[in-house]
């Protein structure tokens, strides 16, 4: 080897070597700037309403901005590839929701990431249940009537959602599946309009994430039936669960942080360990619990199987039902 290609090799060398101690560097660092979190829902919602309360604890123990970005559309989807597409440098992350880290993939033709692949999961910040809840003037009281009411008349009743692939959709089609019932999907981009229409019976029913309808639920401006989860919940104890009607269903909500895929993972380190940090918060636990929402701390690897867990879930659902998404 020539003294030139030596010289060329050892600076090579130098150079990739030098790699490691950068990105340690640069994550030692992070975040020396404002952090974005994309929530894929419109403004208003519970996952938003719960993201910016944990943004704004982060904000105070990173001593940078966390700000909350809502970029909604299908399902969860179009905020989802943003994140995809970003920077792998702790800068953009995702508030992951059922639709987009394990519905979408699965249930929407021409989705173009899977969220193993394409994304990192940081943490799971919450757990909620669903809650079917109607209009108060529409007349059904329990699971049962509504079962006979939607055999007797396919399609009549129509349902809500924040979009196609989103938490609502698949529970209310998971329901359609096990009960035998036909009911027609009326998607929204969010939650708020959704809501809006069900108080004035544009539509009848929501399979609602528990934290925006709790207090409506409490003021009476809706009628609760049901929760989707397999015991009674301690948020509504007065009411039954579904499966008790229905056997088998299940239909809970929850959110969580992912960030683009390739991230380092000592950024990724730090910011499960503040997020953790903040579940043990009590103030911000108390704010949670009253907004219908669990604390949920799972780190990254447990975060990483939890998807795994809900995506085989859903693969199972489409291999026995056939349910899809169009």
């Amino acid at each position: 080897m020539t003294m030139l290609r030596r010289r060329h090799a050892l600076a090579a060398t130098l150079g990739l070597a030098a790699l490691p101690a950068q990105a340690q560097e640069a994550a030692s660092a992070w975040p020396s700037r404002p952090v974005r979190i994309i929530v894929p829902f419109a403004p208003g919602g519970g996952t938003d309403v719960m993201m910016r309360l944990v943004a704004q604890a982060l904000s105070g123990r990173f001593g940078q901005q966390v700000v909350v970005d809502n970029v909604a559309g299908a399902g969860g989807t179009i905020g989802a590839m943003q994140v995809v597409n970003a920077q792998p440098d702790g800068y953009t992350l995702l508030c992951g929701t059922p639709g987009s880290v394990a519905v979408n993939p699965v249930m929407q033709p021409g989705i173009r990431y899977h969220p193993l692949r394409e994304l990192t999961p940081v943490t799971q910040l919450t757990d909620s249940p669903v809650v079917l809840i109607a209009n108060n003037d529409f007349p059904v009281r329990t699971v049962a009537e509504l079962v006979a009411m939607a055999k007797a008349s396919p399609n009549v009743i129509n349902y809500g959602s924040a979009g196609p692939g989103s938490i609502e959709h698949l529970s209310a089609e998971t329901f359609n599946a096990l009960a035998g019932t036909q009911m027609t999907h009326v998607p929204y981009r969010g939650t708020s309009q959704s809501l809006l229409d069900l108080r004035a019976g544009r539509i009848q029913l929501l399979f609602e994430n528990l934290p925006p309808v709790l207090d409506l639920i409490g003021a009476g401006q809706v009628k609760a039936i049901a929760v989707g989860t397999t015991e009674r919940s301690a948020f509504l104890p007065g009411l039954p669960t579904i499966a008790e009607t229905v056997p088998g269903y299940v239909a809970t909500s929850y959110m969580g942080l992912l960030a683009p895929a390739r991230t380092p993972s000592d950024i990724v380190a730090k910011l499960a360990s503040a997020c953790a940090d903040v579940l043990r918060d009590a103030e911000i636990v108390g704010k949670l619990r009253a907004l219908g929402a669990s604390p949920a701390a799972k780190g990254p690897d447990a975060f990483h199987g939890f998807i795994g867990e809900r995506i085989a879930a859903v693969i199972r659902l489409v291999e026995v039902s056939g349910l899809r998404f169009n």
